[in-house]
């Protein structure tokens, strides 16, 4: 306990003020909380109990109103001192009496309505009486605490000194680096504030300018569209209060165009509740900022976004890196042997749905390639592939072409009344044939053979792949520079 000689001081007493007001306002905002998840049972089931939860809404939100109201009467610098006997007893009965209507009313739920409302009711409101016990006996508290019967202790029955020890981490923190280290990377983003207070828009543009960073200003709903319009953003401070378009309806706006991880949005409001920053969140914003602004949790909510933002950007780049080398020649740039297998057993599964059409599986090797990387070494080797490659996906169109080995190709060819697989085939070998590859001073030509297999003789793709290795091969048996269809 206190002693004359050791008296708590006035950043003891303002700990002791603090965790007063929180033992009070925890519960209360619980209370709300599960009078919401009651009245949503209650709507969706079509229970009639809106005059008992109107009741105990009001009672919470006079419970807090009249709470803040004397919290801070009795608390300020000039608050009267040593009130009489009857005045105390009257703010006791001020603060309860909306508590009262609480518990009254949650206890008539739980009566009348027992058979109409679930367990998990029932337990929302036996919460509601518990927390309301507790509100309770912080109301006792506080009372206590403004008449001068509640002074913070030093110490506890250890010899911890809490308060002390409380007093010392606050003064630590005061002596922390609140500055910010901004990446390089970030100092190029581009961000723009849509604020109708041109004071406002300077406080934030010199703020964010302080750490590097570049801001548009705009001071109205209309001019931010065309903004947006003109070059996205890499982040948007937006006021909720704008003289033509409020700041909800333009949120809207960007989000029916730019999704969340491709446009954050932070919110600016003075409307510092519950209600209206779950209302931002709802819509689509990233964050909330509450006037007046704290500089330090400006730069730290902007950054977080702009961080948030980047690492995206850079996850969707290495997944789509990551997909690309999963499903191409790294030498080509064409599909690889998975590709064409797998969409091979696609087509060839929605034809035994009835689902597709009948398509034709094409092999195809070069002809003395191994001469071709002796004479002109490996890297003229890969210019030949390269070259094939590029010719066989242009003829191809639309259809599926991957390389599956060194010199071999496939192509999955759908049925087409235009052109018949023959007249395809007939025209890529002409076309290769005449095909000169430029390396170094000279050009070399190469010719190809090749063997094809029609869904309609197979029963399933891998025998298709068998038939036509076979035929490829028999291409190669009968002088090569063919491609074998039978």
């Amino acid at each position: 306990m206190t002693t004359e000689n050791e008296k708590p001081s006035k950043g003891a007493e303002q700990i002791l003020l603090a965790q007063i007001k929180q033992e009070f306002t925890a519960p209360a905002d619980a209370i709300e909380q599960y009078t919401d998840l009651v009245a949503q049972f209650a709507e969706e089931n079509k229970v009639d109990i809106n005059e008992e939860l109107g009741q105990i809404k009001s009672g919470q939100e006079k419970l807090l109103s009249q709470y803040e109201e004397a919290f801070r009467e009795n608390t300020k610098s000039d608050a009267q001192k040593n009130k009489s006997a009857e005045e105390y007893s009257e703010l006791r009965h001020n603060l309860r009496t909306p508590l009262n209507a609480i518990i009254g009313y949650s206890e008539i739920l739980m009566e009348d309505f027992e058979d109409d409302l679930s367990e998990s009711c029932i337990e929302d409101l036996n919460n509601i009486l518990s927390l309301s016990r507790d509100t309770e006996k912080a109301i006792e508290k506080f009372v206590d605490f403004i008449k001068g019967d509640l002074k913070p202790e030093l110490s506890d029955d250890s010899g911890t000194s809490n308060v002390k020890n409380a007093e010392s981490l606050f003064k630590s923190l005061g002596d922390l680096d609140y500055s910010l280290e901004i990446d390089e990377s970030l100092k190029d983003a581009d961000i723009l504030i849509v604020d109708d207070n041109v004071t406002n828009c300077e406080v934030l543009q010199r703020r964010l300018g302080q750490h590097g960073l570049e801001c548009r200003v705009v001071y109205n709903g209309k001019d931010a569209i065309k903004e947006v319009n003109r070059q996205t953003p890499d982040l948007i401070l937006l006021d909720v209060i704008l003289p033509d378009i409020n700041g909800l309806e333009l949120l809207k706006e960007f989000r029916s165009n730019h999704s969340a991880d491709e446009l954050p949005i932070i919110m600016v409001s003075a409307f510092n509740d519950v209600d209206s920053t779950a209302k931002c969140i709802k819509l689509g914003a990233t964050d909330y900022l509450p006037k007046p602004l704290n500089g330090t949790i400006l730069m730290a909510k902007a950054v977080a976004s702009l961080e948030a933002k980047y690492f995206r950007e850079a996850n969707r780049k290495l997944l789509k890196e990551l997909h690309i080398r999963a499903t191409t020649c790294p030498l080509t740039g064409i599909f690889n042997r998975k590709v064409v297998f797998d969409h091979g057993e696609e087509c060839f599964t929605n034809i035994t749905k009835g689902l597709g059409s009948g398509f034709s599986l094409l092999s195809i090797d070069i002809d003395f390639f191994k001469q071709v990387n002796d004479t002109y070494g490996h890297p003229g080797g890969d210019i030949v592939i390269i070259a094939l490659a590029k010719l066989i996906e242009k003829k191809s169109g639309s259809n599926i072409v991957g390389r599956v080995g060194g010199e071999e190709f496939m192509a999955i060819i759908m049925d087409d009344e235009n052109q018949s697989i023959n007249d395809f085939c007939s025209s890529l070998r002409v076309d290769v044939n005449n095909l000169l590859i430029p390396f170094q001073d000279i050009k070399i030509n190469i010719n190809i053979s090749g063997g094809v297999a029609h869904s309609s003789d197979s029963i399933g793709f891998e025998e298709m792949v068998n038939v036509a290795d076979e035929r490829l091969y028999k291409s190669k048996e009968n002088g090569r520079d063919q491609i074998t269809f039978d």
